[in-house]
């Protein structure tokens, strides 16, 4: 099971964050120069957090859900601290209780086909969007790559980065407010901090995405 946002995400510290991809290429340079690029397997999302200063406690009871997870073994959700709502609508205020989805699967997996949004609704290049589809529960972690707007009926074809998974559905859940990716501690890279008179600095850990199902 993916433990949910309110269980690890809400309950750090976070102090600051560096939200990437973990490309898994190899690449080859001809003696003319030329650049041959082979995706081995897909892009992962991954994430260096640190924490902010606090007192002993706090960061204390920090290291312990991070523990808690026991290394790599339990996924949990984790969202882009700076992309919890599209740019173009502070706080989701626009798009509200919208149920948005994948109203069909196109012929390029590099555009996602979605219905549900308010009319004159606008994506822009690095909003971030989480699709929830499946028994057991897959989730995919995206960004939008290009602007795209709404036509009068509230559908949205946006170019999104990575590519959509194959086995995506019509009818997946969109989540534009909070969209979180599900990840794991990556090894060793957990640190509690450092303990200085009556605050604890300096903690901070990796995560990298997970794609099992849940």
């Amino acid at each position: 099971m993916v433990l949910p946002l309110s269980e690890i995400f809400d309950q750090l510290p976070i102090a600051s964050v560096e939200f990437d991809i973990q490309r898994n290429d190899a690449v080859d340079i001809t003696g003319a120069g030329e650049i041959f690029q082979m995706n081995q397997a897909d892009e992962l999302w991954k994430a260096s957090v640190t924490l902010g200063a606090g007192t002993h406690n706090e960061l204390k009871q920090a290291a312990a859900l991070i523990r808690s997870l026991r290394g790599a073994q339990q996924p949990f959700l984790m969202c882009d601290p700076t992309s919890l709502w599209p740019q173009a609508d502070p706080r989701g205020l626009i798009l509200g209780s919208a149920y948005v989805q994948v109203r069909a699967i196109g012929a390029s997996r590099g555009v996602l086909h979605m219905s549900g949004l308010p009319v004159g609704y606008v994506l822009l290049p690095g909003d971030k969007l989480q699709l929830t589809y499946g028994s057991p529960t897959k989730y995919a972690f995206h960004e939008i790559s290009r602007i795209a707007g709404t036509d009068g009926a509230g559908n949205m074809d946006a170019a999104v980065f990575p590519w959509l998974p194959l086995d995506l559905p019509t009818g997946a859940a969109v989540t534009l407010i909070r969209p979180a990716c599900p990840v794991v501690i990556a090894k060793d890279s957990h640190r509690p901090g450092t303990a200085r008179r009556r605050v604890t600095e300096n903690a901070s850990f990796t995560v990298i995405q997970r794609r099992r199902r849940t």
